[in-house]
């Protein structure tokens, strides 16, 4: 395997895949789920989700340590919400046989409260900078001190200058990298944690998952990180708002916490800067732009994609994937000419820190689907790219139109793939300006840590 790890390190998954492939037909039983996990990154490598989902399944299907069996299905859960074909019945049967890999998991014996203020704790796989801190950061950062006491959880010892500013604002912030899930559990119960919202979902494996199915808080949340039921019935709660919830409700584990908007975008000083200090450029023709995982990129998409060119005459598009590896933009450069679009209309760059200058180049963001962007959708409005959105019918294929919605700007969602390609077609370039409901982090927090408020006043000391 340490020759398969070699070339994953290269940037050669497919060398990769073969010599696991090799490798799985002689591996010993308790080795195989080692393998199946280094061929789910190797196809994580090669942008195939549908190889990748594969690869984790069997890898919590052939693991005997129950740990790492519920993180393997963590990423396998997570790497269905690629797949165009999975719907809600199979997302939710997958988050109940996650669930039932807690079967034996004991709750915490409760603490009684020591403090008049309200304690939220937050716990997610980490505390750096990343798409889901630019939904989250206000909820640590702008809260009413005078009523909360907020203490945040990182499952890892890295730092950037977003955990330093996390630490600055929270009252106290806890680094748990060198401590067992058991005892994590134990800390955040023992410093008297009313509320605990996990930020991480299936995200990194499910870490944070597993740490709250010990229940060390009263009343346990999930969401803004994470987009989907957890199917963990230790989770209470999914925040989410009546656009992203309606008709879902039946296919989640927890009980919906619903309030005016499900998040608020807030991009970091280094989005502040790039905007200020982006010339835009007038482009003769019409130049489409998607900026998401490839991971995201299905062959219905690029379908469509195939027909909004043959209807802009002279227009063109360009891709630029998450990460910088040169395998993904090969294996997207194929599937664009399997899909008969012209590579000469096209553009397919790797993931780099200085994307932000791309916005400049483009008119109108053509997102994915059914896996649509998220904070590259709230940003790419931030820099007065319009984003159009086909609309799903599940909690995760909202994300992108209800951030439209947020700003005003629903005639950006399609409805159906004809009318997605109708209204790119029909696109002619201007200005956008959204509404603040997007932006509005006060509001955000206000009435979020209201309906925190409510649920003290309801339940009282105990929060039974």
């Amino acid at each position: 395997m340490e020759t398969a790890k070699k070339f994953l390190a290269q940037g050669e998954p497919q060398k990769a895949l073969e010599r696991l492939k090799k490798i799985l037909r002689q591996a010993e039983p308790s080795d195989e789920w080692k393998v199946h996990e280094l061929i789910g990154a190797a196809f994580h490598d090669l942008a195939d989700a549908e190889g990748a989902a594969q690869a984790y399944f069997n890898a919590a299907k052939s693991d005997k340590f129950l740990r790492s069996q519920r993180a393997h299905f963590s990423n396998y859960i997570f790497a269905l919400h690629y797949l165009p074909q999975v719907d809600a019945e199979i997302l939710a049967e997958a988050a109940k046989i996650y669930n039932s890999l807690y079967r034996d998991a004991e709750p915490l014996p409760k603490k009684n409260r020591a403090s008049k203020k309200i304690h939220v704790a937050y716990i997610a796989p980490h505390f750096l900078d990343s798409s889901a801190a630019r939904f989250y950061e206000t909820l640590l950062t702008d809260y009413d001190r005078e009523k909360f006491f907020v203490t945040a959880w990182s499952l890892s010892g890295r730092e950037d200058d977003f955990t330093k500013k996390i630490r600055r604002n929270v009252d106290k912030y806890f680094d748990t990298s060198e401590i067992s899930f058991e005892e994590t559990a134990l800390a955040i119960r023992d410093a008297g944690a009313d509320i605990l919202f996990e930020l991480g979902g299936h995200t990194e494996g499910g870490a944070t998952l597993q740490i709250a199915a010990y229940r060390p808080a009263r009343v346990q949340i999930s969401g803004v990180g994470y987009f989907d039921t957890t199917g963990l019935d230790a989770i209470d709660f999914f925040l989410t708002d009546n656009f992203l919830a309606g008709g879902v409700e039946n296919y989640f584990a927890e009980k919906f916490l619903t309030v005016d908007a499900a998040f608020a975008f807030k991009p970091n000083e280094k989005m502040i800067r790039a905007k200020k200090n982006l010339p835009r450029h007038e482009n003769k023709n019409l130049t489409f732009g998607c900026l998401n995982n490839f991971m995201k990129i299905t062959e219905d998409y690029l379908d469509c994609v195939r027909k909004i060119l043959d209807a802009v005459p002279n227009s063109k598009i360009i891709f630029r994937d998450t990460t910088p590896l040169a395998s993904r933009q090969k294996v997207l450069v194929e599937k664009i000419l399997h899909a008969g679009i012209s590579i000469e209309r096209v553009e397919v760059l790797r993931g780099a820190d200085d994307f932000f200058e791309d916005y400049a180049q483009i008119d109108l963001i053509l997102d994915t689907f059914p896996y649509t962007g998220g904070a590259m959708t709230a940003l790419a409005l931030y820099f007065g790219v319009p984003v159009l959105n086909l609309r799903g019918e599940l909690h995760h294929s909202r994300l992108g139109a209800e951030i439209l919605r947020l700003a005003g700007l629903e005639e950006f969602i399609a409805e159906n793939k004809s009318d997605y390609v109708k209204k790119a077609a029909d696109f002619t370039a201007r200005k956008i300006f959204f509404t603040n409901r997007l932006t509005d982090t006060q509001k955000f927090v206000k009435n979020l840590y209201g309906r925190f408020e409510k649920f003290f006043k309801q339940t009282g000391d105990n929060f039974d």
